[in-house]
C-alpha cells in the first residue's frame, strides 16, 4: 500500500530532519546535560515524533495490503523551515540592535546595592561595582547605577525562565491531550466512526497531541516574524 509520493516525501525529507535541524539536537544535548529544557528541546522533540510515526506508518503500509498510512513528512520539514527562517529574521534583528548597542559609550558606576532576591532567593542587596553584572528585572536599592545592555531581551534571565515555564506547560498539556484521547477510544466514549479505517485510537491521539506542539510552535515563529517586521518599520 505505500506509494511512490510517501516513499518521495521520506526520502526528501530526512535530511531536513537531521542536517537542516541539527542546530535543534545540539541546543538540545547543552541543556539537557545541565539538567534543564529550552525551546530546542521543544522544537527536537515534536519533530522527531512527527518523523519517526510518519516512517512507521508509511514502514508499516510498505508491508501491508490493506492499511493505509498517514504521514507528516511535509508538514514537518516546513515547520523545521518556518523555525529556521524564523531564527534567521531574529538575527537579522539582534545586528540591527546590536548596532546601537555598539556605538553607546561606556559609562562609570558608582558603588550601589541591588535586591536579587527574585531570582538568586537572597534575601539581602547585593553590592555592585565597577565591571559587576545585573540581571534584568532587579531593583537597585540604593545608589546610582550606570549599566550597559550586553545581551538581547529574548537572552535575559527573566526571559529564559519564561520560556522554560512556557516549554513545560506545552509538553504536558499535549501529553495530556494524547491520554485523554487515547483514554477516551480505549473507553469508547466517542463513536469509532471517528476513527479514520487507517489507524486505530492510539495513533489518532498521538496526531492530537503532535498537533499541540506544532501549533504552539508555528505561533511563536509568527510573533518573531512580526517583531522583526515592526523593527524594520
Amino acid at each position: 500500500m505505500m506509494s511512490i509520493g510517501e516513499l518521495l516525501r521520506w526520502i526528501l525529507s530526512t535530511p531536513v530532519q537531521f542536517i537542516s535541524g541539527q542546530r535543534f539536537y545540539n541546543g538540545s544535548y547543552k541543556v539537557l546535560r545541565h539538567g534543564s529544557a529550552n525551546m530546542d528541546v521543544l522544537i527536537a522533540l515534536g519533530t522527531n515524533v512527527a518523523y519517526f510515526y510518519s516512517f512507521y506508518s508509511v514502514l508499516r503500509a510498505s508491508t501491508s495490503h490493506d492499511f493505509k498510512s498517514m504521514d507528516f513528512f511535509e508538514t514537518r520539514s516546513m515547520l523545521i523551515s518556518f523555525i529556521l527562517l524564523g531564527k534567521y529574521l531574529e538575527e537579522l534583528a539582534k545586528r540591527k540592535t546590536s548596532e546601537a548597542i555598539a556605538k553607546a559609550y561606556e559609562l562609570g558606576t558608582r558603588n550601589s546595592h541591588v535586591k536579587e532576591s527574585m531570582i538568586t532567593g537572597e534575601a539581602r542587596p547585593v553590592a555592585k561595582k565597577k565591571g559587576d553584572a545585573v540581571i534584568g528585572g532587579t531593583s537597585n536599592e540604593n545608589g546610582v547605577l550606570h549599566v550597559q545592555a550586553t545581551r538581547a531581551r529574548s537572552k535575559s534571565a527573566m526571559s529564559q525562565i519564561v520560556r522554560l515555564m512556557e516549554s513545560a506547560q506545552v509538553i504536558t498539556l499535549s501529553l495530556s491531550t494524547w491520554l485523554t484521547w487515547y483514554m477516551a477510544g480505549k473507553l469508547s466514549w466517542y463513536p469509532k466512526s471517528w476513527i479514520p479505517s487507517s489507524l486505530d485510537s492510539f495513533e489518532l491521539a498521538l496526531q492530537f497531541g503532535i498537533s499541540i506542539i506544532v501549533i504552539y510552535r508555528q505561533k511563536v515563529v509568527l510573533i518573531k516574524a512580526n517583531t522583526f517586521f515592526l523593527l524594520l518599520l
